[in-house]
């Protein structure tokens, strides 16, 4: 199995490599404003378009796997999301660049999204799985460390944001059979929040 295989998909949502195609339908998410608060500075400019140009340029040489999510039940916009820094020799993929419209935070759709990231890179036979999340996201790293990843640490002042505000980097990790542990823990979350 490879990790930009088509048909990566639940019950919950579908995930497809970003295409030129999406780029009105994230244009017109409200990701355009959330944008400024988790991307960081790039050289072409800090606008939309040159962060798209920018995703669909590192697709193209195989730096980034990005995805675009769709809501199954009824085919909603569902945010964005991206393997990051591929190693197939070493087995190791970091999963970031992680957005969700607000409507649908909170709901089984986020969990959903980093089931079929999961299950995917471990069914691609990785054995760590790295997430690169901003220090003060503290909500996120909460959600990731209740699957069983560990807090490797923090990266001081890693990067300057599209804002020009300086950013800590916190890495955390699913390694060997904590991944497999998390897959079960998003299945049954996810067969909860159905039911609810």
């Amino acid at each position: 199995m490879r990790l930009d295989e088509q048909g990566l998909h639940n019950d919950v949502v579908r995930l497809d490599l970003l295409e030129e195609s999406d780029r009105a339908r994230l244009g017109g998410s409200g990701a355009i404003s959330a944008m400024w608060q988790w991307l960081p500075v790039i050289p072409s400019g800090t606008n939309f378009n040159a962060y798209f140009d920018l995703m669909l340029a590192m697709k193209q040489k195989g730096s980034i796997i990005p995805f675009s999510i769709t809501r199954q039940s009824d085919g909603a916009f569902a945010g964005v999301i991206a393997y990051l820094d591929v190693s197939r020799t070493h087995r190791r993929v970091g999963i970031g660049y992680v957005w969700h419209p607000p409507e649908m935070r909170g709901t089984v759709v986020p969990v959903a999204t980093q089931m079929a990231m999961i299950g995917r890179a471990f069914g691609a036979r990785m054995r760590r799985i790295e997430f690169p999340i901003a220090a003060a996201n503290e909500r996120a790293i909460s959600s990731l460390e209740r699957l069983g990843a560990r807090k490797e640490g923090v990266l001081r002042r890693y990067m300057r944001l599209a804002d020009g505000s300086w950013a800590d980097l916190a890495i955390l990790s699913l390694v060997d059979s904590e991944i497999r542990v998390a897959i079960d823990v998003l299945k049954d979350r996810v067969a909860e929040m159905q039911l609810a």
